[in-house]
């Protein structure tokens, strides 16, 4: 009897077209070390599974739940966060195997990763709608900001008249949302909650933890006054 698929998933033959690359992250030095890492793959040079020295392998159901949507995602999805990878490699997702497959770069950012990983688990799901790479970058991304960036809670950082942005205060908001503190920047723009002089200044900030940090506080039912004034009552501060 063949699996019932998760509830947020839609049944499509991924045996079709056999093993290949999706979508690509990055500039064409990370796309060059991505196709050789998949070429190697397909031809047997390396092994993905099990799980060694070449990679960390999880599953990405929890990701998938977590965006929420029912798209067409191959019925196993799989993050291999690659070990020893050229700095330059950001990520690609692929089907092989007639698995779903997430490729990002073991040794980057948390925040960094966290949104590359969901990005790229979207992508497996509109790639079907979506031929054109540029096309599906642009929907994959469009659907992760609304899933990981609503418009309120983006909102809530940025006060009328804010006109600086300490490299606290970004670290802070980075790791509210995580994902990149410039991530955050481009949907508060999308969605004109900052100007374009405000995003051009702010985006020149390099997220920073203190060494001395403040505990945040969030009040019970959830309520974003209370920490967005501790935020920026520390940033006035520095």
């Amino acid at each position: 009897m063949p699996r019932k698929p998760p509830k947020n998933q839609l049944l499509l033959d991924y045996s079709v077209r056999g093993d290949r690359i999706v979508l690509h992250l990055g500039e064409t030095g990370s796309q060059q070390v991505g196709n050789r890492l998949f070429e190697g793959l397909v031809n047997g040079e390396w092994m993905i599974e099990p799980a060694g020295e070449a990679a960390d392998i999880s599953y990405a159901q929890d990701i998938l739940n977590q965006i929420g949507h029912k798209l067409p995602y191959p019925e196993v999805v799989k993050i291999a966060q690659m070990h020893d990878a050229d700095p330059v490699f950001k990520g690609f997702s692929a089907i092989f195997d007639r698995k779903g497959w997430i490729f990002v770069n073991a040794a980057a950012d948390i925040h960094e990763r966290n949104y590359h990983i969901h990005l790229l688990a979207v992508s497996l799901g509109l790639h079907a709608s979506y031929a054109n790479p540029e096309t599906l970058l642009q929907r994959s991304e469009k659907l992760i900001f609304d899933v990981m960036l609503p418009f309120k809670e983006v909102e809530s950082f940025f006060r009328t008249g804010i006109s600086r942005i300490p490299a606290s205060l970004a670290a802070e908001i980075a790791g509210f949302f995580k994902v990149p503190f410039a991530i955050v920047l481009k949907r508060a723009l999308s969605l004109e909650i900052i100007t374009d002089e405000q995003y051009r200044s702010f985006v020149k900030v390099k997220p920073a933890v203190p060494s001395r940090q403040r505990e945040l506080f969030v009040s019970k039912e959830g309520n974003m006054d209370d920490l967005e004034t501790q935020l920026f009552s520390q940033g006035l501060e520095e």
